[in-house]
């Protein structure tokens, strides 16, 4: 039976959104919370996407049903999964060569010395790619991170390019099947209450 334990309240004051090339491998994640959220420290095969707006990530399993009804009840005698999935949003506040790679799906040229200009073009017939995600997030006491092998994009927000408001690049992902799960979810705290402070993400 969970006891009432306030150090089981999370919040997510820290938090770090890295990237890398599909089916990267899970990376050594430091331990402690001043280790793992120093930006000045890379993790290694990964990519830091910078500043994200103060809502963090958002993070959403999915499933789908089908009900098999039978002659002999009003009620479902038997309940099937078709579907399952992951889905995770976030929004990135810095306009460089990865977030916005990123975001618009295509790639940086070279700059062009007589121009002066570096060019993307965007395709209209666009191949998605599949990357790699690392999300940690965590307050004084852990660290908490999702794993997620392989996912795509699915779904993009209206950039807005105005006078007052930074240009935020907000985008949500799809986690595919990667040998059969979606994703890892990891914790420095004492999840299973073997000893004191047990709090999970």
């Amino acid at each position: 039976m969970t006891a009432i334990d306030a150090r089981a309240i999370k919040f997510a004051p820290n938090g770090r959104v890295l990237t890398a090339t599909a089916n990267t491998v899970f990376p050594t994640i430091p331990k402690t919370v001043a280790e793992a959220f120093d930006n000045t420290k890379p993790i290694s095969g990964w990519t830091d996407l910078g500043y994200v707006t103060e809502d963090g990530c958002t993070l959403t399993p999915t499933l789908a049903t089908s009900a098999f009804p039978v002659w002999q009840s009003a009620a479902a005698a038997k309940i099937t999964i078709t579907e399952a999935g992951l889905n995770f949003q976030f929004a990135l506040a810095q306009w460089d060569k990865d977030s916005t790679e990123l975001f618009f799906g295509g790639k940086w040229g070279a700059k062009d010395t007589t121009t002066g200009l570096t060019k993307m073009t965007l395709p209209s017939n666009p191949a998605l790619s599949e990357k790699a995600f690392l999300i940690l997030w965590g307050d004084l006491d852990d660290v908490n991170g999702l794993y997620v092998p392989r996912a795509m994009i699915s779904d993009r927000d209206g950039l807005t390019i105005g006078k007052t408001d930074p240009s935020i690049l907000n985008m949500t992902f799809q986690s595919l099947d990667a040998g059969g799960k979606l994703a890892d979810v990891v914790t420095t705290a004492d999840i299973n209450g073997s000893g004191s402070g047990g709090g999970g993400a």
